[in-house]
């Protein structure tokens, strides 16, 4: 059943438990344009305060959008969860606080997580990318904003393919790189439309894909996957909505986007497409001045992928 109910949780200082003990990766930041990275530079996003602020507010648009924090028919009650790339860990602590009996693992590159949380969920910090240490296994494996930060989607799928215990299911939640007009009213050089174009390049040559899930059925099947499926969601972006809670989600949204599009643009523009600050900036300007206007309701399409893994 999808996430409905609501329950507390005390909070203790985060335990570091023996039986979770991951292969770490170097906790070392990097500061550029102005914001904090992660120093390995495979993720060019930042990861600073400002950044985190932002993430939560798109959890909390995308729990607006579903109704639930996860939409696959299966019964979690007292069961393993992983959270792979838990960013904040804000989806990790709603899981954890509306079921006490359930188990929370968030794995995420950079310690960003909260320092105190429910006694149910652990975080780590982890490169799942590399060669996975722990051997637990798990009923449900989640993830949300992975696209651009993975190499190798193949491999990743194999690897939550192994973690799952038999019955088990992923979600994956990923926005498309691409920006719709509902009123079919975006001209070929609108702004939003050359942001995604241009970071869905940036990514292309950096080989860190921003667009994968065309590819998320082949790479499950392969990996062993069954009941394989993919949900799209219209979430507006920006206050153009007559609807209150869709008009909620898209203010939400646009907020996030346009306080995330300094970082968005810094390393993929500036680094990876070679662009001037200034000319960086302009076109940032126009970005933001074609959110305001709202008059093409932008759109936003959410992937949600779900598949399971047999009981055999």
């Amino acid at each position: 059943m999808s996430e409905t109910g609501s329950a507390d949780s005390g909070y203790n200082e985060q335990p570091m438990d023996d039986q979770f003990s991951l292969r770490s990766v170097d906790l070392e930041y990097e500061w550029c344009y102005g914001r904090r990275y992660h120093s390995s530079g495979t993720y060019i996003y930042p990861n600073d305060e400002e950044e985190q602020e932002r993430l939560n507010v798109v959890h909390e648009a995308h729990l607006l959008l579903h109704g639930s924090l996860f939409l696959s028919s299966i019964d979690l009650a007292g069961r393993s969860i992983l959270d792979i790339g838990t960013g904040t860990g804000q989806w990790a602590v709603d899981m954890a606080d509306r079921d006490p009996s359930r188990t929370i693992v968030g794995l995420d590159i950079s310690p960003i997580q909260p320092e105190f949380v429910p006694p149910n969920v652990h975080f780590f910090v982890e490169n799942v990318e590399t060669d996975w240490r722990e051997t637990a296994k798990y009923h449900f494996i989640h993830l949300r904003g992975m696209s651009g930060s993975i190499q190798d989607w193949p491999l990743l799928f194999h690897k939550i393919y192994q973690a799952l215990k038999p019955g088990g299911v992923m979600e994956a939640h990923e926005t498309l790189p691409a920006v719709f007009s509902k009123n079919q009213t975006f001209a070929p050089d609108n702004p939003l439309v050359d942001l995604m174009r241009d970071l869905v390049r940036a990514h292309s040559q950096i080989g860190r894909p921003l667009d994968p899930m065309s590819s998320f059925r082949v790479c499950a099947e392969e990996a062993g996957f069954i009941d394989v499926s993919e949900e799209i969601f219209e979430a507006p972006l920006g206050s153009w909505p007559e609807d209150q809670q869709q008009k909620d989600i898209g203010e939400m949204l646009a907020s996030s986007f346009k306080k995330g599009l300094h970082g968005l643009t810094a390393k993929a523009f500036r680094d990876i497409l070679g662009r001037s600050e200034e000319e960086v900036e302009v076109f940032n300007a126009f970005v933001r001045r074609e959110l305001d206007r709202d008059s093409s309701m932008p759109t936003l399409h959410v992937s949600v992928f779900t598949a399971r893994k047999s009981e055999q």
